[in-house]
Formats: structure tokens, C-alpha cells, sequence
């Protein structure tokens, strides 16, 4: 049995991201691979996904206080 890997919630909810928000809200597009950045600044963390047919950029932003 292999142990589980521990991983922050910005990982989980990247690696969340990339498996359920794979498709552009702009043209529709499934991107199968999926891959989502995540950048840190002051009290946000921002999730994007640049589209690879249209390059629509998808992003969502979690706010905390510091």
C-alpha cells in the first residue's frame, strides 16, 4: 500500500483544477492536458489556464487573510 503523498491545498486544489476545468469558457475547447499555473501575491493565490486553440486565459482566485 503506498502512502499517501502530502501536499499543500494550493496542490490539491491545482491538481483538482486540472482534472474538472478542462474545457474554455470562451471557445469551448477540452483541453486534455489541462495544466493550471499558480501564482502567490499578498493575501490571493491566483489559479490560470492559457486555452491552446484560442488562447483565452481561464483564472480563479482565492482570497485569505494573512
Amino acid at each position: 500500500m503506498a502512502a499517501k503523498q502530502s501536499r499543500s491545498p494550493f496542490v490539491r486544489l491545482r491538481k483538482h483544477y486540472e482534472k474538472t476545468e478542462r474545457r474554455c469558457t470562451k471557445c469551448g475547447f477540452v483541453d486534455d492536458d489541462g495544466k493550471w499555473r499558480v501564482t502567490a501575491r499578498g493575501g490571493e493565490v491566483h489559479f490560470q489556464h492559457i486555452c491552446p486553440r484560442c488562447d483565452a486565459i481561464d483564472t480563479r482566485v482565492l482570497r485569505y487573510d494573512r
